[in-house]
């Protein structure tokens, strides 16, 4: 009883790396060890994005040769090379999953080999590397959008409420700037005032701009349409004070109401369009692999944006 207790710890400390594992009894540390597995097994967050997922097996496949034939054994996966985020995770194969199956001597040598921090928990020191925040959120960007608390702390965010409309903003500015846009922050800032303040401001040059307002909601469609055009024509106001001519202004939300979308056609004061977090964001995964180096702005041309004519456009 003593030698397996002691054979126990030893897997626990030394080979899972589990400090203090709970129970006096030798019954009682086995329960604890399943219970540990367990919660592991219950956390569905992948943890890192699919892009940092990616990079770490890239990196763990360069330092590690014989990785690919493991893990295709260990899973009894029958493709030729199976080291790819997507094809692993249809496989419920998360990155903690992968990392388990290599031995400590491994790991260590590839942490020194890729400048991971060694101190404390080697896969948590690995998976914090390839964390990869900005792309973790904008695959969150709907439950951003949605001020999902409880969606984004399973997929590894933690983030308060109060922040979220800021995250919004910050993460629709990083899909623009991506699309090739100019978003001009120093511009936007000598135009806004105490009272109207533009989220975004995209500069076309020539004294042409896109405004973009961005609105957060738990309400499955939004639905302040008199509230939210108010501010937007006082945006539109300041811009034309400026001499600047507005060739579009864009709302950002998760998504809106029927009755929002009928006030909006009905509206004559302003060049709206509605696009949902959803469209936005597979417009810009469509624009990554099109030939297009900067996205067509005429395009943004429907009250409620069609996002199947976009990315039919886009695959042109």
């Amino acid at each position: 009883m003593t030698e397996s207790k002691k054979t126990l710890n030893e897997l626990c400390e030394k080979g899972l790396e589990i400090k203090n594992l709970r129970g006096s009894t030798l019954d009682e540390k086995i329960n604890s060890l399943i219970e540990h597995f367990d919660s592991v097994e219950k956390d569905e967050k992948v943890g890192i994005s699919l892009d940092g997922f990616d990079k770490l097996l890239t990196e763990l496949n360069q330092s590690l040769s014989k990785l690919n034939k493991e893990i295709k054994d260990q899973f009894e996966l029958q493709d030729e090379y199976v080291l790819k985020a997507e094809f692993l995770l249809a496989y419920n194969i998360k990155p903690r999953d992968i990392l388990d199956l290599i031995t400590k001597s491994d790991l260590i040598f590839f942490i020194k080999e890729n400048g991971i921090r060694q101190r404390g928990e080697n896969i948590l020191n690995i998976l914090e590397h390839y964390k990869d925040v900005e792309n973790l959120y904008l695959e969150n960007y709907m439950n951003v959008g949605y001020r999902n608390l409880n969606l984004l702390k399973e997929n590894g965010i933690t983030v308060k409420e109060s922040e979220l409309g800021i995250k919004f903003e910050e993460l629709t500015k990083v899909i623009f700037n991506g699309l090739g846009f100019d978003v001009d922050e120093k511009f936007k800032n000598q135009l806004n005032t105490n009272k109207d303040m533009i989220d975004i401001l995209l500069n076309l040059g020539n004294n042409e701009v896109i405004i973009v307002e961005c609105k957060t909601s738990k309400e499955r469609g939004y639905n302040k349409f008199s509230t939210v055009s108010r501010q937007l024509k006082s945006y539109q106001n300041l811009a034309l004070k400026n001499d600047l001519r507005i060739v579009k202004i864009l709302l950002v939300a998760p998504e809106f109401s029927d009755d929002f979308v009928t006030d909006c056609e009905m509206d004559t004061e302003m060049n709206l369009s509605l696009v949902t977090a959803l469209t936005l964001s597979n417009i810009f995964e469509a624009f990554k692999i099109s030939k297009y180096q900067e996205f067509p702005h005429v395009l943004f041309r429907d009250i409620l944006i069609n996002e199947e004519r976009i990315l039919k456009a886009l695959s042109k």
